[in-house]
Order: structure tokens, then sequence, then C-alpha cells
């Protein structure tokens, strides 16, 4: 399990990460209530431990905007101030739980494994699936009453499994649950931990218990049927409950067929609302297990577009049984006339936002889908949000671009066939825009002509799929998507030591600030002895100094600066909130501090130069050759 511990007194936290360690937590750490919520807002935590008297964040005021930002995830408030005021603010502020300072270790593990047990399966403190028990008080670990000797990691691993016993879980899932900020392994390592784990299970009797779920990840396998089985109601459930609530919208689309197959002549009106509606009827019923009714609506669907020269007796049979199917088989009463189609409301005000618990232990990633039949946009959303994506559906492609710009997405879905706009044409717009150029898209679609899947990938898209959806391949297939994206957005933006932006990444932001015409202080600062200190004493100990400057660098600038780090012993400050006194002042209190640290590199030198934008010049180059000079010459003093 991961931990985020938000406290300034060092002796505390030092004092509790020792006491979670020792039961096999992953814990992170943070020094004032501004880190934390950075913390929060990139990480996926099991735990949050709180103090109240923060810097610059309060704890009371963090709750609440953790809260806000609708996070689950059980938070344990600490103070040294045992006032029922605070105690009271506190827990309306959205805490789970109180422990007033000093505390007793052994009280705070057993109020984090109180919290942790709530919304899991077990009851008791002992974590049970057959013969298979976990003890999180001893840390032990037992089959048939034999003790199984697991390592830390493996021991958290069978937590995790045991704690969310239907759940897939990716590589990247693990890596954020059991691992911290210092040291994320690769996924060869979790692969390892895997296999470890499975080794010392089966050598105590448990055969094969972790189940490799293809193009997802893994899940414990024994003793979860009957929660799959629950599951799978749970599910059942709600598609019926789909399906009654869109049932008044199949009748209308199953009146348009109903009454085009007995309407001769057939208006053009007519035969294209005919056309849209068994598309439409094809690319959901499969859905609703109603496999038959798909085949039957594509039938109609080319007999109306003009592929299939079906007599009109068969495509009235075709009609018939499709009503038989939909059990919508009355007959309407026909006039002859053009048919007002159905207006279709918009998705935010049909299907209600719940499900907030459902995401709160899993990456939260933002999902835009674009389709308009409201039934795609539910149906989607029973999908994805258990599993970490919180979606948000338009039915109107007008409305498409507020909407991006509004919500700025990880993924997009796409259909195809929409009125006013079509998803292909939809697609190269996208592609055109240097904004959203690398955002993945996944088209749904009921065709599958290969004309239809090469203007897809013409048009720039990543990947399809085929309606009616298949849950589990949607979810390979996005789950992937996000996968890739994530360690993409890792790997492109941020520097692997030091954890700060990269050069590419932090120039882009900060010329950003000068097309705002935003006044900007650019500090350069720079290790002279790096280049010495990696030959004489190894990269091992330059890295440990980039590292520790870049973890002070972050906790001491929390005001919207940017960070990043050029290479070479070059770090770069960007501030647009204050004044060149205030920050020279600020950047000196840093290297004063950075030069207490215990490095193992004796009498380590900082230099530093500020520059003003647009004062001292008109672009981040001219900028970076006036603060180099001013370098140099400080080098040389």
């Amino acid at each position: 399990m991961r931990v985020l511990v938000v406290e300034d007194d060092l002796i505390v936290t030092d004092a509790i990460i020792r006491s979670l360690s020792e039961h096999h937590y992953a814990v992170d750490t943070a020094e004032d209530g501004a880190i934390g919520w950075e913390c929060v807002e990139s990480t996926t935590y099991d735990l949050i431990l709180i103090d109240v008297g923060l810097p610059k964040l309060d704890g009371i005021t963090l709750c609440q905007r953790i809260r806000d930002r609708g996070c689950g995830t059980p938070i344990l408030l600490m103070t040294a101030k045992d006032d029922s005021t605070y105690r009271i603010r506190g827990l309306d502020s959205g805490a789970d739980d109180y422990l007033a300072k000093p505390f007793d270790l052994g009280e705070l593990q057993a109020r984090v494994r109180a919290l942790l047990r709530r919304g899991t399966v077990a009851a008791s403190p002992v974590l049970t699936i057959g013969k298979l028990q976990l003890d999180p008080r001893s840390c032990q670990v037992t089959y048939a009453e034999k003790l199984l000797p697991l390592t830390p990691k493996e021991y958290s691993l069978l937590e995790l499994f045991l704690r969310h016993p239907s759940r897939v879980f990716s590589c990247g899932d693990i890596i954020e649950h059991l691992w911290t900020f210092d040291d994320p392994p690769q996924e060869e390592s979790v692969k390892s931990h895997i296999k470890g784990l499975r080794q010392k299970l089966k050598a105590g009797g448990a055969v094969d218990w972790i189940e490799n779920v293809y193009g997802l990840g893994y899940r414990l396998r024994e003793g979860i049927e009957a929660n799959q089985e629950q599951s799978a109601q749970s599910y059942d459930n709600q598609v019926a409950q789909l399906w009654e609530q869109y049932r008044g919208l199949m009748a209308e689309r199953f009146a348009v067929l109903q009454q085009s197959a007995h309407t001769y002549p057939l208006p053009i009106e007519l035969r294209e609302a005919a056309e849209r509606a068994a598309h439409k009827l094809a690319g959901v019923l499969g859905m609703f297990d109603r496999d038959e009714g798909t085949q039957i609506a594509r039938q109609l669907e080319k007999q109306f577009e003009g592929q299939a020269e079906l007599p009109a007796e068969e495509v009235r049979s075709l009609v018939r049984r499709l009503g038989d199917i939909l059990n919508l088989s009355a007959p309407v009463e026909t006039s002859g006339s053009p048919l007002n189609l159905p207006k279709i409301d918009e998705f935010e005000s049909e299907v209600p936002r719940d499900g907030k618990d459902s995401k709160s232990s899993l990456r939260s990633w933002t999902v835009l889908a674009v389709d308009d039949d409201p039934i795609v946009l539910a149906t989607l959303k029973q999908l994805l949000e258990p599993w970490g994506m919180c979606l948000t559906g338009i039915d109107n492609p007008l409305q498409f671009w507020t909407v991006l710009s509004a919500i700025n997405p990880d993924l997009l879905i796409l259909d195809v066939e929409m009125p006013q706009m079509n998803g292909v044409a939809l697609c190269q717009a996208i592609r055109a825009n240097p904004a959203w150029q690398s955002l993945p898209i996944v088209f749904l679609t009921a065709h599958q002509d290969t004309a239809t899947v090469q203007q897809i990938f013409a048009a720039g898209a990543d990947d399809y799929v085929v309606k009616p959806i298949v849950g589990q391949e949607l979810l390979s297939r996005l789950t992937q998507r996000l996968e890739r994206l994530r360690l993409l957005q890792t790997l492109s933006t941020k520097d692997s030591i030091t954890g700060l932006a990269n050069q590419f990444y932090s120039s882009q932001a900060i010329e950003a600030q000068f097309r705002n015409h935003q006044t900007t202080y650019l500090a350069i600062l720079y290790i002279p002895m790096l280049r010495q200190i990696n030959i004489q004493q190894g990269h091992t100990i330059g890295n440990q100094i980039l590292k520790q400057t870049g973890q002070c660098l972050q906790a001491s600038f929390c005001n919207g600066e940017i960070l990043g780090y050029w290479r070479n012993g070059e770090f770069i400050i960007a501030s647009s909130q204050t004044t060149k006194a205030k920050f020279q002042e600020q950047l000196s209190e840093v290297i004063a501090m950075l030069q207490r640290q215990p490095f193992e590199a004796p009498n380590l030198i900082y230099r530093s130069a500020v520059v003003n934008y647009p004062t001292d010049g008109l672009t981040l180059r001219s900028l970076y050759q006036t603060a180099s000079l001013c370098l140099e010459g400080s080098i040389h003093e």
C-alpha cells in the first residue's frame, strides 16, 4: 500500500516513515501543504496522513481541496492542538479520522489498518481467502497455517490483490501503489516480483492464484468467484437499467423503421431517417446481448442506403423480427407524412455523474467521448469509470471545441457518423491543430469495411473499435494506449535524475509566459564542480547531488515558478509572481540551504545569475546568453 505523509516536523515524519516501512508500506513525504497537493494531483495513494498546522497550505484546507477534487482516498488528520473545534473542522472538511499528538505509533498503525479496511472485502484485520491469510499487524502470510517467506514487495503485492480481489492491476497501477517517487522500478522488475510471489504461493500449496489478464494486467484468480458473480450481477443490473432508461428512444427508432417498411413510395427524408435509425440500432443492440438484432439492423441499414434490393415483404419481415427482439412489435399508425425525428437531449443531463468512489483507488484518466447516441455514451460510462477513467460525453459535436479546451482530456473517443459534423473530418481538424496533435484518438464505428478503416487511420486516428462494443476489448485498447501515454509523458517532460522539467518542456513553459507579455525573472543555478565530481568521485555522487538539488528547489519554489534542469549542472528557475529583489533573496536562501546539505562532495559551490524579461532580453536565448555571461564573470572572480 502507498501512503502520503504531509508533515513539516522532520522528527515526526521520520518516526512515521520508520513505523510504516516496518509494515511494508511505501511512503512518500511532503514538507508543506503545497507540495502535498502536488503529490495528490500527480499520484494515487491508498491513504493520506496530514498534519493540520502546515506551512503554505494548512492541513484542513488541503483536505477540503482533496475532497473537492473528487478523491475518495482515506485521510487521517494529525495535530498537536487538542481542541474539539479543530477536530470538528477537520472531520467536516472530509477527513476520515483524527489523531492528536503526541500519539502512540501502535495506535497509528491500528488507525491506518482500520482506514485501509474500509471498502475492502475483509471485515476483520486479517485478510482471508480460502486457506490463505495475511495479517497486517504482524506482516505474516500463511497458507494452510504454514508460514510463507515473502519479501516486503511480494507481501505488498499480495496485500494489494487481497484488498481488491476482483480488480485487474496493470504494471503502471502496481508501481503507483507500491513504490515511492524515489525508487520507481521498470516494468520488468514488477514482473519479476509477480513471478517470485507466484513461485512462493505455489511452493506453499496455492497454485496459479495470480492470473495474467491479457492486455490488461494481473489479478487474484482464486477465491473471487463469488465476487465476480456479484460484479457481473451488478453490471447486468446496470445494463438492464440502461435498457429501461432508453426504451423510449429505442421505440422511436424502431417506429421510423416500421413506418418506412409500410410506406410506398418512400420519401427521401424518411429513407434517410430510416438509414440513421438502423445504423444507431446496429451500434447498440449488441451491447444489450441482442446480437441478432444487430445483424438485422445492419441488413436494414444497407437496404435503406441503397446497397441492397430486398423485396418489400422481406423488409417488413426483418422489421417484425427486430420488433420481436426489442419486444416493441406493436403496430404504429403511419400517416405517410415525414416523421419528426426525436430530439436527443445532452448526455450530461441524461446520465448522472456518480461513482466517484469507484475510481478513487486508481490513477484517474480524463476521457472525452463524442457520439450522437446517448445510449453509447451511457454504456461507455458504465464500462470505463470503474477502471479509473473519468468520462465526459457530448452528443452534440458542435460543442466539441469548447468542451475539449475546458477539460483537456487524456484520450478522445470519436464516432464516425454524426449530424452536423463527420468524425473523420473532426479528427483531421484535431491533427491540424498544434495544441492537440499528440492527443490519442480512438474511433468507435459500426462500419467494418476497409475504406472506412483506411479513412480513419489516414485522418490520424490511433485505433478503432467496432460497434457493438465488447467491454474487454475496449478496456484493453484504451488501457494500453493510456499506459503508453503515461510513459511518453514522463520521458518527454521530466529529467530522470532531478525530477524537474527537462530543457524542452521548461523552455516551452517559459516562452509561453513571454508570449503573454508577463514580466519574468529567470535564474540560472549552476554547479561548476559537477564535471570534476563525476570524474573524481563517480557519477553516483554527482547524480545524488543533482537529485537533492532538484528536491530542494521543488520544496522551496511552490508559487507557480517554472523549474527545469538543462543538463551539465544547470538549473533554471523562472518566476512572474514576485519582484526581482524578493526573487534574488529567495534564491540566496535556497543556495545557503543547499550548501548546508551533507553532500559527499566537500565544499560544494553553487553559482547563480538572475535576468529580467523584457529588460535584459526579448527571447529565451538572449536571456540565457546574458545570464551565462554573468555566471562566467562570477566564476572568474
